[in-house]
């Protein structure tokens, strides 16, 4: 009950709603930091193609992945094109992102923010290395499952099935690492993967809600039309965020005791 009345007490429903709009305001700059990193690396053209579908499939709402996915990529390519001064804003915009999470996380587990060289350098790490690491692991993981299936005949549904673990132990993994990694704190392991796992849990279930809502809602389509999934995307970042964050702060509970 700690969990449920620091999560109110503290305002996180608000937080979340703050980081949802700056990460409306980010990921496009993001996405073309990360498509700018592939374009000059070779072979990572195919990692990028296996984190946008590792991404369609467990971190977008059911229903409005593919307009989501398919406007941010027009937007990220338009915005490889701009001048330094474009370039310096949108890296401004991401680097705000990274800061409003981090300055979340820290209170969350109520220390201090990390000096400014050590967060740029987190910052680069997130940003420029981390989608690829979770596009390789992703790939590989796909790989040995699909070379795996077939041996014994399996059904589709269970083919299916194995895929989509897959996706899903990726994203426990993920936000395993954000809870272990980005905290100015020492975590311990086994508090960043309760919070993970929970965050993972909570996003399966938080998918299927929508695919639900998305199926029987034809009045938000009649309202809205081809914007219809602008207001989706909205909602589906605000409570995201609100997962995320009290999984954090599952995370800490369980990490604070060994905190020296």
């Amino acid at each position: 009950m700690g969990i449920f009345r620091r999560f109110h007490s503290e305002n996180m429903m608000q937080t979340s709603s703050a980081l949802a709009f700056t990460t409306l305001m980010a990921l496009v700059p993001l996405v073309t930091v990360v498509l700018s990193v592939a374009g000059v690396v070779p072979f990572l053209d195919s990692l990028v193609a296996r984190l946008d579908l590792l991404i369609r499939e467990v971190l977008l709402p059911p229903g409005a992945a593919g307009a989501i996915a398919g406007n941010i990529g027009k937007f990220s390519h338009k915005a490889q094109r701009l001048t330094l001064a474009g370039i310096a804003v949108l890296s401004i915009t991401a680097f705000l992102l990274m800061n409003t999470i981090e300055r979340a996380f820290n209170h969350l587990w109520q220390v201090q923010p990390r000096p400014l060289l050590a967060r740029l350098r987190l910052y680069a790490f997130v940003t420029a290395v981390w989608p690829f690491v979770l596009g390789a692991v992703a790939g590989a993981m796909s790989i040995a499952v699909t070379t795996s299936l077939g041996w014994f005949d399996e059904p589709v549904w269970f083919r299916r099935f194995a895929l989509k673990a897959v996706a899903v132990i990726l994203l426990g993994l993920f936000f395993s690492f954000l809870y272990y990694a980005v905290p100015n704190a020492p975590v311990s392991r086994r508090a960043a993967l309760t919070g993970g796992i929970f965050a993972t849990l909570a996003f399966s279930v938080m998918q299927k809600v929508f695919e639900v809502f998305l199926v029987s809602s034809a009045m938000l389509k009649s309202i809205y039309g081809a914007f219809a999934a602008f207001p989706v995307f909205l909602v589906w970042l605000h409570l995201s965020w609100a997962v995320v964050l009290f999984g954090g702060l599952i995370a800490a509970s369980i990490n604070r005791p060994a905190r020296r």
